[in-house]
């Protein structure tokens, strides 16, 4: 498909642990991309923030100077609009809000420091794209695996919905010395990778039989230089290699020191250095599954990012991420064995009577998917105790990893959840006051319509599932059928937990059965 005569050029920053990473592109509608400049400059943040915990003040001013020099191609470029993000290096780093002051200081450049769950949206999305119309992955059981400098990210795809999504400590900068360092052979370094490998995928086994696995693909700069060693560049923008080449490969690149890795294959000493850790892991998780072949795209995060704007710039969205989030949440609520049929029914009460204040109390759409993430895991605590389960949902929420929240909506969902019974927020509360005042007024809102929600279905038996909002200058009234029967339980529990109802919407609720019009 040709590109439209209207363009834009963009550019997406990447600092990760061992490269700052840039790329310029055009991008027009329906998600067209065109790659114009390609630019990539070695940092070592990976050894300084995994032993020291902080980035150096020379550490600082080599970014610094990247970026500025980054800066002078934008210029040349005309670029607008630019997208910059940290990884796991910054992300650990201690001194990290720091370092983003003085890059914005110094370059204009704004750095958004993301986390696990959000590096995996993004990457779910580059993968997405480089297979379109050439790989369903709605009929696909799949791990993704990239493995980075300092972190593995993991996605588990089961028929095309997200299940599981994991930012692992495991990366080929921070294993262990001796498995990085080139000085002990290539036995001892299986040995150390494969015993920390296996206690990861133990850990993940509990939630998911990696042999249900039937397509492995591999995302990362190790994997791409696998691939391009083992398979000709064809015109597709993945490669598929063999699961017995792909492991003789990795156990001819372990019986080669770095150095001689470095000067065979024409990499750099680090990069060399590298190496065969990143497949080493590669190959572990891959012997975890069914699969006999990799699919290696030729992507990265940089694309998921270029994805994104076009998307933003065009009005044309290739995937809904809000399906996804959903999926992740269920997936989570699942772990914690919520009431399946109660989380539904209160998120289907929540949503119609959000749908029907949005507009008049400032709500919109991202607000709603919260909602609907609140709804399914608001008691998921009771696995750990019914006494108190709002504080324990809370709990469990915050430690989670949901797939497409970034945290600031996690911290919302966190506390729309403790919120949705007992106490209301408080200025002696710490967690909620922490949160900008926007967010806040947002948890009120949604943790108000949850009470609302969770009250309709106080006996868990789904005996209100839908009513009919009535909206006067001072009131909501819930019209439900009469078919629903005796509903005193409901309306009980409704005047018990709607106050914080009447407070932040300023309205009161009630409950009647028939319809507008009639009397209850």
């Amino acid at each position: 498909m040709s590109l439209p005569q209207t363009l834009q050029t963009v550019a997406v920053i990447d600092i990760g642990t061992s490269a700052i990473r840039m790329v310029v592109a055009e991008v027009g509608s329906k998600n067209e991309i065109r790659h114009l400049e390609n630019l990539q400059k070695p940092v070592r943040f990976g050894r300084e923030v995994f032993t020291t915990g902080r980035l150096s003040p020379a550490a600082i001013r080599e970014a610094i100077g990247i970026l500025q020099n980054f800066k002078t191609v934008l210029t040349a470029y005309q670029v607008k609009k630019v997208q910059a993000v940290a990884t796991s290096a910054v992300r650990e780093a201690t001194n990290r809000d720091n370092f983003v002051d003085q890059v914005f200081v110094r370059t204009g450049i704004d750095i958004e420091v993301i986390e696990g769950p959000e590096e995996n949206r993004l990457e779910l999305m580059a993968v997405e794209q480089a297979l379109e119309g050439r790989m369903d992955l709605e009929k696909k059981n799949c791990l993704i695996v990239e493995v980075g400098s300092g972190s593995t990210e993991v996605i588990i795809l089961n028929q095309g919905n997200v299940e599981i999504t994991r930012t692992l400590s495991l990366g080929s900068i921070r294993l262990p010395e001796q498995a990085v360092a080139g000085k002990t052979d290539s036995a001892v370094m299986q040995k150390v990778l494969k015993r920390s490998i296996h206690d990861i995928v133990l850990y993940a086994a509990r939630e998911y039989n990696f042999e249900q696995v039937d397509t492995f693909i591999a995302i990362g700069g190790d994997m791409r230089f696998a691939a391009a060693q083992l398979q000709e560049k064809s015109e597709e923008p993945f490669r598929t290699l063999e699961k017995k080449a792909f492991v003789s490969f990795v156990n001819q690149i372990g019986k080669l020191t770095p150095d001689e890795v470095s000067t065979q294959y024409g990499l750099s000493y680090a990069e060399a250095e590298t190496l065969y850790p990143a497949l080493l892991v590669y190959a572990n998780f891959l012997a975890e599954t069914k699969a006999e072949q990799i699919v290696v795209p030729g992507t990265s995060i940089r694309d998921g990012l270029l994805s994104e704007l076009a998307q933003m710039i065009s009005s044309y969205k290739r995937t809904d991420v809000s399906k996804q989030v959903l999926n992740s949440a269920r997936h989570l609520a699942q772990k914690y064995q919520y009431d399946k049929a109660h989380a539904a029914c209160v998120a289907s009460l929540a949503l119609k009577l959000f749908d029907g204040l949005a507009a008049d109390f400032g709500l919109n759409s991202r607000d709603r998917l919260l909602l609907e993430v609140s709804a399914i895991l608001h008691d998921i605590g009771v696995f750990i105790s019914p006494a108190a389960h709002h504080k324990h949902s809370s709990y469990l929420v915050d430690s989670a990893e949901i797939f497409g929240l970034r945290k600031a909506s996690k911290d919302i969902v966190s506390n729309v959840v403790r919120y949705h019974r007992r106490s209301v927020p408080r200025p002696t509360h710490v967690t909620y006051m922490s949160l900008p005042k926007a967010d806040r007024a947002v948890v009120s809102k949604l943790a108000a319509i949850l009470r609302v929600a969770d009250a309709l279905d106080h006996g868990h038996q789904q005996k209100i599932r839908q009513f009919t909002l009535e909206r006067t200058d001072d009131a909501c009234i819930l019209w439900v059928p009469e078919e629903c029967g005796d509903i005193s339980l409901e309306r009980s529990s409704l005047q018990e937990k709607g106050g914080m109802f009447g407070e932040v919407f300023g309205l009161t609720v009630a409950l009647k059965q028939g319809s507008p019009g009639t009397r209850s």
